[in-house]
């Protein structure tokens, strides 16, 4: 091996070494809820519609109060007083669209996308011009009127971000809101917890009070169970976070437990 081929094999090598020390001190700190998470929000006009742009435009990170109160409300169960548990910050709206979802979800192709996705999501926070940001959430914004069905939203912690689909409506707002703190409740290492066929919660860690005599009706959702399980065949949509908690199984996953014995 020459020494320029040497140099430039240590070099890449060193940048690696970085890049994987520096995500793994972010990850510790994330799981650790000593400090508040910043989050960059990037809204997003995903149908060019103009009523879609008059929404986007009127956004702001008041938006995002309710989820900073739901976490708020549900760390303080673990012994987490921070206040508040996550910083926002908006950058500006753009038509900018990330790679699409692949139609087919194989390991290779998510792989792929996944890939994608980062470069993308790179150039976004490289153009920004804001503080660097521990999450990145990218909210995809449609015109209600319309009519279309939204594709489904996702998150991924090792890339530390949040791609939501989300109605461009007021009366949506609330709605919106579940979704997104359910997608960042992915980065920070839930798992989904309803039954992939029909999308019911799953018993017991999906249910909110899963102890509760008689079991049905509940009257919460369990945030990443997703709905609010009316009998054993069927359940609702919550109408806010209000109508959410976290249960035992997501707070292990993201770390609540563990501020219980330091």
């Amino acid at each position: 091996m020459s020494f320029f081929k040497l140099v430039r094999v240590v070099f890449l090598l060193t940048v690696l070494f970085v890049i994987v020390v520096g995500n793994w001190m972010t990850d510790r700190r994330l799981a650790n809820w000593e400090s508040p998470v910043w989050i960059t929000v990037y809204p997003i006009v995903a149908d060019g519609r103009s009523g879609t742009w008059d929404y986007v435009a009127k956004a702001d990170t008041t938006f995002y109060q309710d989820i900073n109160n739901f976490l708020d409300r549900e760390s303080a169960n673990y012994g987490i007083f921070l206040a508040p548990v996550l910083q926002f910050q908006m950058a500006s709206p753009s038509e900018s669209l990330p790679p699409p979802l692949p139609e087919r979800l194989s390991p290779i192709a998510v792989g792929l996308w996944s890939l994608k996705m980062r470069w993308w999501a790179w150039r976004m926070d490289a153009n920004d011009g804001l503080v660097g940001a521990d999450i990145q959430l990218f909210v995809l914004y449609h015109d209600k009127s319309v009519g279309e069905e939204l594709e489904m939203s996702v998150a991924m912690r090792k890339g530390r971000f949040g791609l939501v689909n989300a109605y461009a409506s007021k009366r949506m707002n609330r709605t919106n809101q579940v979704v997104m703190a359910h997608e960042l409740l992915h980065v920070f290492g839930a798992t989904d917890k309803y039954l992939m066929g029909n999308l019911e919660p799953e018993y017991p860690f999906g249910y909110a009070a899963p102890q509760q005599v008689p079991l049905f009706p509940q009257s919460k959702a369990e945030i990443m169970g997703g709905r609010i399980p009316l009998n054993s065949w069927s359940s609702v949509m919550p109408d806010s976070l209000d109508q959410c908690k976290i249960g035992r199984k997501t707070a292990e996953e993201i770390g609540f437990y563990a501020q219980l014995d330091r």
